[in-house]
């Protein structure tokens, strides 16, 4: 006979503790996205709760389930209970094996699952052979934490910044990090954008006038980086491309996408979201490069009218 040793047990949503690590690596598409699920299919992921002799029930995975029943107003869940010590590093160390079993891609959630697994003295090796990772993996996602700016990591917790684009901001130099997500929070620049400045960024071949709009004004920046991706050269011996098919073409397409975008309901864009705000970040360069050419600066004005 098999010892049972895990049981799925109905609870109170409202008893259940979140677990602060694993919400750090949780963005809000992600809850709208988990919220949508559960209204048209149910939870499809149980959440496993540990429970300890004194009474607590955490979260050790399904974090992302726990704030979308809570918002839907869910009183009652079903969830995988199991008995746990009351000690941080014990539960952080179910957690990272829970996230690791799930393939979940969460390298600030396991960073600071694994910093808490560390603070609490288990021992790398041993978290190592218990999740199967590297010495270098434990390393590097210990290093991501360690990087990240105090206060960008706030950002993060109060939902204003994604998980995934605080890891690429983690890149940037410390004393630069939360200058550059403060001004992308208010510019709503997506993860691709935020990859993509700190990448270049970091780049070694990168000007410091670069670097220094990359930080004050990133959308600008994109839009002179999108323009030198555009540069094509030419000469007198070749075929120049046809700039007015070219704009005939993107209207053309442009105007079929917004015939197919109108009948969209706000709940099924939010499946293309990744895609919708990659296009808007090249529309806005785009419609930079446009505006340049077309309304250009009173300076530029005056030298095309001499």
């Amino acid at each position: 006979m098999v010892k049972q040793i895990n049981r799925v047990t109905e609870m109170d949503v409202a008893a259940v503790e979140g677990n602060k690590s694993l919400s750090a690596g949780i963005g809000r598409r992600d809850i709208e996205r988990c919220k949508d699920a559960i209204e048209k299919l149910g939870v499809l992921h149980t959440p496993v709760v540990g429970s300890t002799r004194g009474g607590r029930r955490v979260v050790l995975s399904g974090q992302c389930e726990l704030p979308a029943m809570r918002e839907l107003s869910v009183g009652k869940m079903d969830a995988l209970e199991v008995d746990v010590p009351d000690d941080a590093g014990v539960m952080a160390k179910l957690a990272l094996t829970l996230m690791s079993l799930r393939g979940t891609q969460d390298a600030l959630g396991e960073g600071l699952l694994l910093q808490e697994a560390v603070d609490a003295g288990v021992p790398r090796l041993e978290i190592q052979g218990t999740l199967g990772k590297s010495a270098s993996w434990v390393s590097n996602r210990l290093s991501l934490v360690t990087r990240l700016d105090a206060s960008v990591y706030e950002l993060v917790r109060g939902g204003l910044l994604d998980p995934r684009s605080a890891q690429e901001i983690a890149r940037l130099p410390v004393g630069e990090q939360f200058a550059f997500a403060d001004v992308a929070v208010r510019e709503g620049l997506p993860k691709s954008a935020i990859e993509s400045l700190a990448a270049s960024y970091k780049d070694e071949s990168c000007p410091e006038a670069v670097k220094a709009q990359i930080l004050s004004n990133p959308r600008a920046a994109l839009a002179r980086m999108a323009d030198k991706r555009r540069t094509v050269r030419t000469s007198k011996n070749t075929q120049g491309y046809d700039i007015d098919s070219r704009i005939e073409s993107a209207r053309m397409q442009i105007s079929a996408l917004c015939r197919v975008l109108l009948k969209e309901s706000l709940s099924s864009a939010m499946e293309h979201s990744d895609a919708l705000m990659a296009l808007e970040t090249e529309l806005s360069a785009l419609l930079a490069i446009v505006r340049g050419l077309v309304s250009p600066g009173k300076k530029e004005a005056k030298h095309n009218a001499g």
